[in-house]
């Protein structure tokens, strides 16, 4: 379907009207390789490849991003003191109403699925459907075996929470990958604190069995493939 080059990236949220016809006069939009003369141009989402600044523009309604996210920055849409992980998205991926699936500690690093689907990313967190997280840890003590059956059975934290069971797999005496079917706040680092351990690395590699591209290096970005995105939207 044809529609106004201004239309498609002011529906999709990319570029406001006015926003696109100063990228049209700046030379910054193509089709198809040609540039854009005016933003009344029209052009076919399903079928031509439309360019921003050089980059490819994913000009749906939702989008779905994989981020790797790098050591202190912050889960977030916005935050007045430090960036976000929508603020270090590439220009063309950014669009209004993103926002990260979950929260990373700033100091935990890995993937941070980030999207304009609210629907989607409540159903993945919501307690009934909450979505598995896998993580990479190590620790400042050896972790036992003792401790790895505290962990899959549920461990009283010091609030008085016990924790949902986790499944643990040792790779080496003080490191590991943890998975979590629940969202709570610090919930690693509370368990191992519980056991009187330490976590000094933190790194998510799955979620809602979608894994971490080992191509992205931390601060990198790309969309999710449609075999992603199934997962996700389940």
């Amino acid at each position: 379907m044809l529609e106004r080059i201004d239309k498609i990236f002011a529906s999709c949220g990319v570029l406001t009207r006015s926003e696109c016809q100063t990228a049209v006069k700046r030379k910054k939009i193509t089709v198809n390789g040609e540039i854009v003369k005016s933003p009344s141009q029209k052009a076919d989402i399903e079928k031509d490849e439309i360019l921003y600044e050089n980059n490819v523009v994913e000009l749906k309604k939702f989008v779905y991003i994989m981020l790797n996210k790098p050591n202190g920055v912050v889960s977030a849409s916005e935050d007045g003191n430090c960036k976000t992980v929508v603020d270090i998205l590439p220009e063309s991926y950014k669009r209004k109403g993103l926002f990260p699936c979950g929260r990373l500690d700033k100091d935990t690093v890995g993937l941070v699925i980030i999207t304009n689907d609210g629907v989607s990313s409540h159903k993945r967190l919501a307690p009934k459907t909450h979505a598995e997280k896998v993580y990479y840890f190590e620790t400042v003590d050896p972790v036992s075996i003792k401790d790895v059956e505290k962990i899959s059975n549920g461990v009283l934290l010091k609030d008085g929470y016990t924790t949902k069971p986790s499944k643990v797999k040792l790779l080496t005496d003080n490191s590991g990958e943890i998975t979590l079917i629940e969202g709570k706040y610090h919930e690693i680092k509370r368990i191992f604190g519980s056991l009187g351990n330490k976590i000094t690395y933190l790194k998510r590699i799955s979620f809602a069995g979608i894994k971490l591209d080992s191509n992205l290096l931390e601060g990198e970005a790309r969309y999710l493939t449609k075999e992603e995105q199934d997962l996700f939207t389940k």
